[in-house]
């Protein structure tokens, strides 16, 4: 590594060191991250997964949020997945939070352990957006995930898992508008009888918009779209606590176009309920 890429590294780490610091990280370790970072790492079974998914995690941390002492607690993870320990998934209580994060521990917890001998890839790419979710909550500088995208991921990550037997609607909408037609009325009242069905405690709202209109307009379209989908939700009994919102702009259509293609299936706000 060059002298000024560790210089970097080091000045990087120190100004993050004491406020932002993950469990298992390491001031000494930044200094070597970069070179563990640009090699491949993983395997086939579920250790071998987890050391591919911390190594992407600790990717994120180091190379977009250059939170590199974050990034070195994600290393140290996918280094004892790959000597054969499994890691475990950090509590809300090691990193400092609490409240809904609590309650869904032992959710992550149980469904890893259900189906991590099934479905290795998807349950270990469950336990490090747990983690991730949990550094989003806490925040700090340069953070790049909001706690909403990383719910989002860890919502996605649960379903593959196979752990809480989630069911999916999505609400479409018309061109450049939020308001809702009869049938997403007729969606949002299945979503009603579904949650009253299953008890669901927890559902994920993701809004969406096609390719037409700059990125920061279709962003707040797709929020609005969330917004007014979690109200019809709430009018009708759906407490808004239990739902996360979120927005993804034109990314993760439906049906890939083009720029400045109207696609009615991806304007939409996808719903996923678990408990």
């Amino acid at each position: 590594m060059r002298t000024a890429t560790c210089l970097m590294l080091g000045v990087s780490a120190l100004a993050i060191a004491g406020c932002t610091n993950l469990p298992g990280s390491s001031l000494g370790e930044t200094f070597t991250a970069e070179r563990y970072l640009n090699e491949t790492h993983g395997g086939t079974d579920f250790n071998g997964y987890l050391a591919a998914e911390y190594t992407e995690v600790a990717r994120r941390a180091a190379f977009k949020d250059v939170l590199w002492m974050n990034s070195t607690a994600y290393i140290a993870k996918a280094k004892q997945a790959e000597a054969g320990v499994t890691p475990a998934p950090w509590t809300p209580d090691e990193i400092g939070v609490n409240g809904e994060a609590s309650e869904l521990y032992d959710n992550v917890v149980a469904a890893i352990a259900a189906n991590k001998d099934t479905r290795p890839a998807e349950c270990a790419r469950l336990q490090a957006m747990w983690d991730q979710y949990l550094e989003a909550l806490r925040g700090g500088p340069n953070f790049c995930i909001t706690p909403e995208d990383a719910r989002a991921l860890l919502d996605e990550a649960l379903k593959a898992c196979g752990g809480v037997g989630p069911a999916n609607f999505i609400v479409y909408f018309g061109f450049d508008r939020t308001n809702l037609t009869d049938a997403a009325v007729s969606t949002i009242e299945e979503v009603v009888a579904a949650v009253s069905s299953t008890g669901t405690s927890a559902l994920s709202l993701v809004g969406h918009a096609d390719t037409v209109g700059s990125v920061g307009y279709n962003q707040g379209l797709s929020e609005r779209r969330a917004n007014r989908v979690a109200k019809a939700l709430a009018d009708r009994g759906v407490p808004m606590g239990a739902m996360t919102l979120a927005g993804r702009s034109e990314n993760d259509l439906a049906v890939e176009t083009g720029d400045n293609v109207r696609e009615p299936l991806n304007r939409r706000v996808e719903i996923t309920l678990s408990n």
